[in-house]
C-alpha cells in the first residue's frame, strides 16, 4: 500500500497538470456554461396569441376584399353584357325602321310626282297624256303607313339598362332618333287620313262611284270634287317638296352608324 501512493503521485506529476484542476475541468464539462440557464427561454403566451389573431384577421379581411372586388367585376361585366345585348336589339330595330322609312318615302314620292304632274297641267285632264293618267290612277285610292317598330327601345327604357349605357351623347342621339321616327309616322298617318277623308267625300258626294271607268273620265270626276282637288294641290308639297318628311328622319342613318362605331356590331 505504501508503494501505491508514491506511484500515483508520480503519475500526476508526469502529466503536468495538478490533480485538483483536472478534476474541476471534468466537472465543468457536464454543467452549463457561465451566464446560461439550464432550460430554453419560454414563449410569452399573450404575445404569441395576439400575433396569431392579427394574422388570422388579416387573412379574413383580405378574403373579404377579394370577394367584394370579384363580385364588383362580375356585376360590371354582367351590366356591360346586358347593355350590349339590348343595344344590339336597338341597332337591328333601327335598321328595320330605316328600311320601312325608305319604302314609305318611295311610295310618297310616287304620290308627289303624280300630284306635281297635275299641277304642271293646271289639273286640266284633257291635256295630260293617257299613259300618265293610267300610271297614277291609283294615287288617291292607295293608303300608306309606316309601322315604326319600337319594342327594343321600350326594353331599353323599361328594363333599367338605360342607366348603364354610360355614353350619354349616344343615348340622347338614340332617344332623339326614335322621337323623329314617331313624328315621321304621325305625319304619314296624317297625310293618309287626309287622303281617306278626300276619298270618302268623293264617294258620298258623287252619283257615280264606279272606279272601273276609263282613267281620263275617272280623273275628271275626281278633280271636280273639292276635297280631292284640294288634296291634290296641297299634298304635293306636304309629302316631300323639298323632302319635307325626309328631313324629319335624317338622323336615323347617323344613329345606326354611331351605335355600330361604339359597339362594333358590323
Amino acid at each position: 500500500m505504501a508503494n501505491e501512493r508514491p506511484a500515483a503521485d508520480a503519475a500526476e506529476k508526469s502529466s503536468g497538470k495538478p490533480a485538483g484542476r483536472r478534476n474541476q475541468h471534468r466537472s465543468g464539462r457536464s454543467g452549463p456554461r457561465s451566464g446560461q440557464s439550464g432550460n430554453a427561454p419560454a414563449r410569452n403566451p399573450r404575445r404569441w396569441a395576439w400575433r396569431e389573431y392579427a394574422l388570422q384577421l388579416s387573412v379574413v379581411i383580405l378574403g373579404i376584399v377579394v370577394t367584394f372586388a370579384g363580385s364588383g367585376l362580375i356585376e360590371r361585366w354582367r351590366q356591360a353584357r346586358q347593355v350590349r345585348t339590348t343595344m344590339l336589339l336597338v341597332y337591328e330595330e333601327l335598321k328595320t325602321n330605316l328600311k320601312l322609312r325608305n319604302v314609305c318615302c318611295e311610295k310618297l314620292r310616287f304620290d308627289q310626282n303624280g300630284m306635281l304632274m297635275f299641277d304642271r297641267y293646271e289639273r286640266n285632264v284633257d291635256l295630260i297624256p293617257e299613259d300618265s293618267l293610267d300610271r297614277y290612277v291609283t294615287l288617291l285610292g292607295t293608303m300608306y303607313g309606316v309601322g315604326v317598330q319600337s319594342d327594343a327601345f321600350e326594353v331599353l327604357k323599361s328594363s333599367g339598362v338605360i342607366q348603364f349605357v354610360g355614353d350619354m351623347d349616344l343615348l340622347m342621339q338614340v332617344l332623339g332618333c326614335y322621337r323623329q321616327l314617331g313624328d315621321f309616322e304621325a305625319r304619314v298617318d296624317s297625310y293618309t287620313q287626309s287622303k281617306v277623308n278626300a276619298m270618302n267625300h268623293f264617294s258620298t258626294g258623287s252619283i257615280h262611284t264606279d272606279f272601273h271607268l276609263e282613267s281620263r273620265e275617272l280623273w275628271r270626276m275626281l278633280l271636280r270634287d273639292p276635297m280631292c282637288n284640294s288634296f291634290i294641290g296641297m299634298s304635293a308639297y306636304y309629302v316631300g317638296y323639298p323632302d319635307y318628311l325626309r328631313s324629319d328622319i335624317a338622323g336615323v342613318g347617323k344613329t345606326i352608324a354611331a351605335i355600330n362605331a361604339k359597339y362594333g356590331f358590323e
